[in-house]
């Protein structure tokens, strides 16, 4: 089943034109395989998702009632199934961990003053003692119990900015049960990026904040921050997060500017969830008038491009190999022409994006997943962690485009709020198309007319746009060995075919030049009237292209990445108007051993 594809298996109430909430569904935990949306959470993910002491899953948010803003919670009392809004007391503890030690539960709230939060009844418990630390603006990213001592550690975002200094990871610990904390401010990660290729004006320049990590099992400590990226940024601890080590970069995993999440599974596999993504290059800032001189100098970013994709690995040997790096999901208004306005509220969260996690484990080791900002765009879904070990995948478009990435980007207001609504936000409009199959009107002899469509992928010049070259952005399991086949015909011009182990944006002309593989697409074979199979194979050392069985072209690689091939990004060659362009009626991906 699609990513995305749940409506027709459960009921469906819409909330608002463009947004909807998943109640009363029909499913059972064990169907679920694929990821389903079965929810909208009350607020943005990281920190309010819980187990209640009888059991049941709890989010808390809030709603407005009126003209007036709410606490709230979703509940739900069947594993993620069915969910019901219920009205908080505004003395209610929210969202607590308990302790294995002493069956108390405890939990840090709120920015300034950050508070602890200790109860003996959980969440709910509105009579829950408070006691106010002595740190300011600390944003809580995530609180566990390890294994290999009785200690508490809680990791923090801190969001005290000092002229161009903020956004730092902190840590605590606790020995004590959660009595007494001893916090450790975490070193900048050495080699981040301010500049990315293509970039025309720095980045915002981040160097470690939105921190997770998980107890490895020599009791060693594995953390991960978020920072400017390119790539992922991790520290290590070998006394149970009292001192770390230098930080360091693992470009096996791609990641600017989005919160890291890792959750450990009752069986020992490790999952990693993360925005397996590369931003836009950064256009002059003189195109933008409206931006502050600290938008145009990089201390804030002007729009994020690289959030509408989530992704999720999974490892079996604590973190030294991986598999998956799969999309689990794609932003649903990704194509919105009015992004940076849909949802908007006087208390909502500006952000539309799908970055931002947290994860409860089910019956059935199923995971319910909370992810997302914005009312728009934040949802919760269940899966099934053995979805990530496919070695296949298969579109055909008959799901419509919920499993492909062709935005474009409206020339929009850019930079942190303006007007309304829309932080960091460009609107957008959807690149390539479904299109009649031209075996509809015209078919060859023989063949059965057929009665549906196809991808598109054409250029038609417009000056509203960012970028008006269409591209298309496919996923699949990742492997150092694989066959793809694509099912198309060139009828205006060609494309350009990359192979990469990472989400780009559709209209990136930069991230084929960063791709381990790509190669302009023009041959006669694929010109002429019906369908072509281009089949593409690839192997540590070399790709090999062929056409309807017969091999065209073989190049070398320039540089498997460490866990494999795991996307394809197609990209039109025209210069000029061309409304013909390609068309694509299937993808067929089978990964080697």
């Amino acid at each position: 089943m699609n990513v995305l594809s749940v409506f027709a298996k459960l009921a469906c109430t819409v909330v608002a034109v463009g947004q909807f909430a998943c109640f009363g569904g029909v499913l059972s935990l064990r169907e679920i395989f694929a990821p389903e949306i079965v929810a909208v959470p009350p607020a943005p993910a990281a920190r309010d998702l819980c187990w209640a002491e009888d059991g049941e899953i709890r989010h808390y948010g809030r709603d407005t009632s009126g003209s007036e803003p709410r606490r709230v919670y979703i509940a739900s009392s069947d594993g993620g199934l069915n969910w019901r809004t219920e009205v908080a007391d505004p003395n209610d503890s929210g969202a607590m961990m308990k302790s294995p030690w002493s069956g108390d539960w405890i939990y840090f709230n709120g920015l300034d003053p950050v508070t602890l939060v200790r109860s003996g009844k959980g969440p709910g418990d509105v009579s829950a003692t408070r006691t106010v630390m002595p740190w300011k603006r600390l944003e809580l990213r995530q609180l566990t119990p390890l294994k290999s001592r009785k200690r508490w550690l809680a990791a923090f975002s801190d969001v005290l900015c000092d002229n161009e200094e903020c956004y730092h990871a902190v840590l605590a610990h606790s020995d004590d049960d959660g009595r007494t904390w001893t916090r450790t401010n975490l070193k900048p990660v050495a080699g981040v990026a301010h500049f990315s290729p293509g970039d025309r004006r720095p980045h915002w320049y981040n160097d470690g904040c939105e921190p997770t990590f998980v107890e490895l099992a020599d009791g060693s400590i594995l953390l991960c921050v978020r920072t400017s990226g390119p790539h992922a940024a991790f520290y290590r601890s070998v006394d149970g997060g009292e001192t770390w080590g230098e930080g360091f970069i693992d470009r096996s995993f791609w990641q600017a500017n989005t919160m890291p999440y890792f959750f450990r599974l009752k069986d020992g596999r490790l999952l990693f969830i993360w925005n397996n993504t590369a931003i836009l290059p950064t256009r002059p800032a003189e195109e933008y008038p409206e931006l502050s001189s600290g938008e145009k100098d990089g201390r804030w970013e002007v729009v994020f491009t690289n959030r509408d994709a989530l992704h999720a690995a999974i490892s079996d040997d604590d973190g030294k190999t991986w598999r998956g790096f799969r999309e689990i999901a794609l932003n649903a208004i990704r194509n919105a022409a009015d992004f940076r306005e849909l949802g908007w509220g006087p208390f909502e969260e500006n952000d539309k994006s799908i970055h931002q996690t947290q994860a409860l484990e089910l019956d059935d080791g199923k995971v319910l997943l909370a992810f997302g900002q914005g009312r728009a765009s934040r949802r919760i879904m269940i899966f099934d962690p053995d979805w990530l070990l496919e070695t296949s995948r298969t579109e055909n478009f008959r799901s419509g485009l919920s499993g492909i990435s062709s935005h474009l980007y409206v020339r929009s207001l850019s930079g942190g709020n303006r007007g309304w609504s829309g932080h960091c936000a460009w609107n957008r409009v959807p690149g390539a198309l479904l299109v009649r199959d031209p075996a509809t009107d015209d078919p060859l002899p023989g063949e059965v007319r057929s009665n549906r469509q196809v991808l598109q992928l054409c250029r038609i010049r417009d000056p509203r746009l960012v970028s008006d070259r269409q591209g298309v952005v496919w996923n699949f399991p990742s492997a150092r060995k694989g066959r793809l086949e694509i099912v198309c015909r060139i009828i205006g011009n060609g494309f350009r075919l990359s192979l990469s182990d990472h989400w780009m944006n559709p209209c990136d002309e930069t991230g084929p030049a960063l791709s381990p593989f790509s190669e302009p697409v023009d041959y006669p074979e694929l010109q002429t009237k019906g369908w072509h199979t281009l089949v593409v194979e690839w192997t540590d050392e070399e790709v090999t292209l062929s056409v309807d069985g017969r091999k065209i072209s073989v190049f070398g690689i320039f540089e498997m990445p460490a866990f494999g091939l795991s996307y394809l990004h197609l990209q039109t060659l025209a210069e000029e108007t061309d409304a013909k362009g390609s068309i694509f009626r299937s993808f067929d991906f089978r990964g080697g051993k």
